[in-house]
């Protein structure tokens, strides 16, 4: 019986559906890779038009792979900005660095590119990258 069930749950592993993880963009600033859904948000990595590293949440976008399209999000980055106090995702870094962020997908269904607008602390959106889908 124990022996069905470790080839039960091999037999799960290897054929479990592609995860949102597989996503990566490429813009001028780098890659941007789909890290994981944590708490209702997507996670992305990406490189910070400022060359720092950083990511980007997305609350309410974890798992959608359907209905992508204008989602209000936060950065959280690595750099010598500082606002005036600390954000941080749930279990991770806290930082002084971070802003507001638009993502603007091009259409609602896996794969697409975005169009990412970036704030620093919670001034407006004003900068800009695009995202292309790999």
């Amino acid at each position: 019986m124990l022996k069905s069930l470790a080839a039960a749950a091999a037999a799960l592993v290897l054929f479990a559906p592609a995860t949102q993880a597989d996503e990566v963009w490429d813009s001028d600033s780098g890659e941007l890779v789909y890290q994981a859904d944590e708490f209702g948000a997507a996670i992305i990595s990406f490189t910070h038009p400022d060359g720092t590293p950083a990511e980007l949440v997305i609350p309410d976008l974890a798992g959608n792979v359907d209905e992508r399209y204008t989602h209000e999000a936060y950065w959280i980055g690595e750099s010598d900005m500082q606002c005036s106090a600390a954000l941080a995702r749930p279990g991770q870094f806290a930082s002084l660095t971070w802003g507001r962020a638009l993502v603007a997908f091009d259409n609602p269904s896996f794969p697409t590119s975005f169009t990412l607008t970036l704030g620093d602390c919670f001034w407006e959106v004003g900068y800009s990258m695009r995202a292309i889908a790999r």
